[in-house]
């Protein structure tokens, strides 16, 4: 009976030893969020934001990186210098930059849409239509969660910064950009108003900035 017993001891103990422990993959869990995004006032979305923004580059003449924003507010300065093209008025003028925002996706969509777009607006918390504009509404993303380690998505548009000039003042900036915005236009015009009253509580990613030209580079 002892012997027995001890067999099946060494059994056991042979068995744990050489099954292999599985550890969770941290990456393919941090690829979907845990619980729906946050609308601004605290509360959870009623669908979970499908993307997230992660890096936006703001690039130059020769597609240089010239500032990056990885955060919500953070500043960006841009060289006039650097500007990809540059057309001037008597009040002032325009400068053009590149710019490349990567985005991921973390869940799947809500209600289905063959295109994405992209808006921006010159202020961080638009509510009325006017307060946008649409950069591009041909954006094409797979409505299925990427495997591990993919390559982000990736948008480009030319950027336009128009600035004005006075006489004894420095050039300064109209209406620079300060919000960048990744729409599903069905889920956000299922989000309807005055229910839904931010624009950004309506749409799938956002990215606050603060904009600046450094008209002596």
């Amino acid at each position: 009976m002892k012997t027995a017993i001890l067999l099946c001891f060494l059994v056991v103990l042979i068995d744990s030893c050489s099954t292999p422990v599985v550890t969770p993959d941290s990456t393919q869990s941090a690829r979907v969020a845990a619980t729906s995004c946050q609308m601004l006032n605290g509360k959870d979305r009623p669908y979970a934001c499908e993307f997230q923004i992660g890096t936006i580059y703001f690039m130059g003449q020769n597609n240089e990186v010239l500032a990056t924003s990885t955060a919500n507010g953070q500043p960006v300065s841009l060289p006039k210098s650097k500007a990809i093209s540059h057309t001037t008025n008597s009040s002032g003028g325009s400068l053009f930059y590149n710019v490349s925002i990567d985005f991921r996706r973390v869940n799947t969509p809500s209600f289905a849409t063959s295109t994405y777009r992209l808006t921006r607006a010159s202020i961080t918390d638009p509510i009325s239509p006017g307060e946008t504009t649409v950069v591009d509404s041909t954006i094409a993303v797979s409505p299925n969660l990427p495997p591990p380690y993919i390559r982000p998505n990736r948008v480009m548009f030319k950027l336009q910064l128009n600035y004005a000039v006075s006489a004894n003042q420095p050039p300064f900036l109209v209406a620079p950009i300060q919000l960048l915005m990744l729409e599903n236009p069905v889920t956000y015009a299922k989000m309807t108003k005055p229910t839904y009253h931010h624009d950004r509580d309506r749409v799938e990613a956002w990215r606050t900035m603060q904009v600046s030209v450094n008209f002596s580079k």
